[in-house]
């Protein structure tokens, strides 16, 4: 096993790309584990510090998750959980704490729909999670909103979404350390939002084209294409 590389702070502030002050801020804040003590004011730092930093980073810069809900991350990989549950704790954070509200009485009704696809798709899920409540509350939503002609296709979207999950955590699985995981977890969800969200768009106007080419033959067509 390859011995684990060592660097000061300067060299961790370059790597990381933060500064030497937000480092040692975090240091304070119990965000980031100490270095090896070298002297009384110097320290040495490796790979773990650095993947944390990444982590934070990710959490910070790219979710724009405030450093409390940072710390609930931070707290819950620096305690060793399993894999599964420090996907759980970085998905329950990148929701907030809006996806947790309690079902109403009307809610009631349309978790039963959301809860019979599951059951076609044979997931399991926990019904405690806010993911599952951010997807109830999508359901009621678009009930409220008589939008009956997409929840009669809501096994659909859940076939297409069961494939880009496996794809997400397809991805995770092949690199190493719980960290890594998290942080990719994380990147993932966020980055591959707005990318997946303007492919429908695309994949929208293709099949547009070809369920209504007549309204592309008029002026501006071209613009459309």
């Amino acid at each position: 096993m390859a011995e684990a590389t060592e660097m000061r702070m300067a060299e961790l502030a370059r790597r990381s790309e933060l500064s030497v002050p937000t480092i040692k801020y975090y240091l304070r804040e119990g965000l980031l584990q100490q270095g090896r003590r070298t002297s009384v004011n110097q320290a040495v730092y490796d790979d773990a510090h650095l993947e944390r930093l990444r982590l934070i980073r990710a959490l910070t810069s790219v979710a724009g998750l405030p450093l409390s809900k940072v710390r609930e991350v931070v707290e819950a990989v620096s305690a060793e959980p399993t894999v599964i549950d420090a996907m759980a704790v970085a998905q329950d954070v990148l929701l907030g704490d809006g996806a947790q509200a309690e079902t109403t009485g009307t809610d009631v009704k349309t978790s039963d729909v959301l809860d019979r696809v599951i059951a076609e798709r044979g997931w399991r899920c926990e019904r405690t999670s806010p993911a599952y409540h951010a997807a109830v509350n999508a359901v009621d939503e678009l009930d409220q909103e008589g939008l009956t002609v997409i929840l009669d296709r809501l096994g659909d979207y859940a076939e297409s979404a069961e494939q880009v999950g496996r794809i997400d955590l397809d991805t995770v699985e092949t690199v190493e350390g719980l960290e890594v995981k998290v942080r990719g977890v994380v990147l993932g969800s966020v980055l591959r939002r707005p990318l997946l969200e303007a492919l429908v768009l695309l994949a929208q106007q293709h099949f547009a084209q070809e369920h209504f080419a007549q309204d592309f033959t008029g002026p501006g067509a071209s613009r459309r294409r």
